[in-house]
Order: C-alpha cells, then structure tokens, then sequence
C-alpha cells in the first residue's frame, strides 16, 4: 500500500525513457525475441538467444532533439545504451537578458540476463541512469522485469513486462524523482510471411492504451511494417484534423544474412516528423 502512495503521489522524472529509438520493432512488440533487441523491451526475449548482436539506432526527434542507441546481446545476456541530446538551449536570467547556452543530455546503461523455469522464460535487467541540464546532474537506478511464454506448434507469443521500476538516488537540488514505469502486456502471432501484434500498455503519467501493428514480407529480404498507438494520437496540434495519424509508424526492414537495417518513420505534423533508423547484426 505504501508503494501504491508513492508511486501516485511522487515525482516523476527521466520521461526520456518513455522514448523508443529503434526502428525494428516499430514501437511495439513486447512479446518478441530473436532479433537483438531483447533488452530494450523485454529482458525475458535474452533467454531465446542463442549467438551474438550487435546493434546501433538512431532516432531524429521532435524538437531537434536525438536519441542513440546501442546493444550487445550474447546467449542469454544483454547490454544496451541509450543517450538522449536536448540541443543547446539559450541561458536567460529574469530579465531576458541572454547568458549563452546549456546543453541537455541523459544516458542510460541497461545490462540483463534472461532464464528459463520450466516452459516459461524470465528476465531481469538493471540500469543506471545518468542526466545533466547546464551544470545541474541527477543519478537514478531501476530494473525492468519480464516473462514471455511461447505456444509450440501454435506460432503464438505472449509477453509481460515491466519496465523502469526504480529511483533517482542524487537529485539536480534537493527533490529526488521517480522513473517512468512501464506495465506492458502484448501478444504476437507469426504466420508464414509475417507477422500480427498487440501491446495493452500503461505509462505513468497516462492512461491505458493499445499498440497494434503487424509486418508482411513482400520478398524473403525486405519486410513492409507499421504499428498504430493510440498514446501518440492524442498528440495535438493545428494539423486540420489529422492528429489522430500520430500514433502512426510505417516502414522497412532489409535483411541479407546476418544483416538487418530498419527505417522506420512517424508524422507529428506540426511538431515535426521522427526518422528512426537501426541496423543490426547478428542471429
């Protein structure tokens, strides 16, 4: 009862985590493995692994802000890095006058290990989170948690997963903030040139909402892909009408081998547009 009072009655901070820089999955897919990127959704996925990762991403923002990403993910164990650049700001004082600028940056490190007990597969990561605004830092810790079960014979993926459970433990001042926590529950099924998924999802600092969205392979080496999350359409803006086509993610994957490249790109209208791009290697 006590944590159910802090959690509604805290802080909450490092709402960059909310962010997903990866073009892969197209915002979705907690019920996923196989595919390298098991530590920034579900720790559980590390324990399908069976070789070697290595992935980079990157993700144009709204705002002339930047996301980075990079993961390592071997056997049943992950690492993965996230940083998140806010662009040089102008420093003001109360008068208006301008003092320069300050930078905004945040990163975050993630390292998990996923496990089987009996036919159901667990995973756990723990990450460090690091953020500067000017001169002013702030440290938090948390962990993510989760489990997928897969159907044999069935191509049916089921995931839970619970994500940024933790804390600042070093405040900018003086007022410690809480991490953005996460509760996933989603579901893929996998046909033989495609797949179909959904994620039921609730933030902190939102209500529920779904992600749905699927991929199609027109040719064994390229994928056509897009999600709809209900979260980003409720985005507003003077786009006439059309905000609801914020939740929208559409694009591509090319695989050759070992080799995987992802674009992936979301209409924010007036806000701008986000350009997602990843390439892994590996599987």
């Amino acid at each position: 009862m006590l944590t159910l009072i802090l959690l509604i009655t805290a802080n909450i901070g490092f709402e960059y985590l909310f962010v997903d820089p990866i073009a892969h999955r197209v915002g979705m897919g907690y019920a996923q493995v196989g595919d390298g990127y098991s530590i920034s959704y579900n720790p559980a996925g590390l324990s399908y692994n069976f070789g070697s990762f290595y992935s980079a991403s990157y993700l144009s923002y709204i705002g002339d802000t930047h996301f980075g990403y990079l993961g390592y993910e071997k056997d049943q164990l992950g690492l993965g890095i996230k940083y998140f650049y806010g662009g040089q700001i102008r420093k003001t004082d109360e008068w208006g006058a301008e003092h320069g600028s300050f930078g905004v940056h945040f990163m975050d490190f993630n390292v998990g290990k996923g496990f089987f007990y009996r036919d159901v597969a667990i995973g756990l990561s723990i990450k460090a989170i690091y953020a500067k605004i000017d001169t002013l830092y702030s440290l938090g810790a948390g962990v993510d948690l989760g489990t997928i079960y897969l159907w044999e014979g069935s191509d049916l993926q089921i995931g839970f997963a619970l994500k940024n459970i933790g804390s600042g433990f070093k405040p900018y001042i003086d007022s410690l903030e809480l991490l953005p926590y996460e509760v996933n529950f989603g579901g893929i099924k996998r046909f033989i040139d495609g797949w179909f998924g959904l994620d039921i999802v609730k933030p902190a600092l939102m209500d529920f909402g779904i992600r749905i969205g699927g991929g199609y392979s027109v040719v064994p080496n390229l994928e056509l892909k897009a999600s709809y999350n209900t979260l980003l359409s409720s985005i507003k803006t003077e786009s006439s009408g059309l905000e609801f086509l914020a939740g929208l993610t559409a694009g591509f994957s090319l695989r050759t081998n070992a080799l995987c490249i992802d674009y992936t790109y979301s209409p924010y209208f007036d806000l701008g547009g986000c350009h997602r791009l990843s390439v892994s290697i590996g599987g």
